[in-house]
């Protein structure tokens, strides 16, 4: 995932870092998972947060396990370090709202998801991103409203 060499206002993050967790992320489908979990917390009559819980889904455990075995114990402690900033609550965001940013090339929205997922995500925030000036306002906030272009 490209993304400008920038780590997205994210606390204690490089660069480098931030695009390790954003692959990550994507490498370990935790979209869909992040979407199940907020589906069943508004089924379940909350706000549609996932406040504190883990996230679902036995595969990406099952990955973090079989990856363990095969790495030495720093990268092993390294990895299991993503993966629990990975499964911290965080932002609530509406694909709908992000497809309308026009600033974000319809190819390129996945990566802009998974950055936002994973810059509130280390910083401890979960906001609501339901509408597309929610999600521009995010990008301005974090720092990454030019860094969607292909150029």
């Amino acid at each position: 995932v490209a993304l400008h060499g920038g780590s997205f206002g994210a606390p204690r993050c490089t660069a480098e870092e931030f695009a390790a967790l954003a692959t990550t992320w994507h490498l370990l489908g935790l979209e869909k998972a992040a979407q199940v979990a907020v589906s069943q917390e508004a089924a379940d009559g909350a706000q549609g947060r996932v406040e504190g819980k883990p996230l679902p889904g036995l595969a990406p455990r099952l990955i973090l396990a079989l990856a363990r075995m095969h790495c030495s114990g720093p990268t092993a402690l390294r990895l299991e370090s993503r993966f629990g900033t990975l499964l911290a609550a965080g932002p609530t965001i509406n694909g709908r709202a992000v497809a309308q940013v026009s600033e974000i090339p319809p190819r390129r929205r996945s990566d802009a998801i998974a950055a936002l997922h994973v810059a509130y995500r280390l910083r401890g925030e979960a906001p609501l991103l339901l509408e597309a000036e929610d999600v521009r306002a995010a990008l301005c906030e974090l720092g990454a409203t030019d860094c969607w272009s292909d150029g």
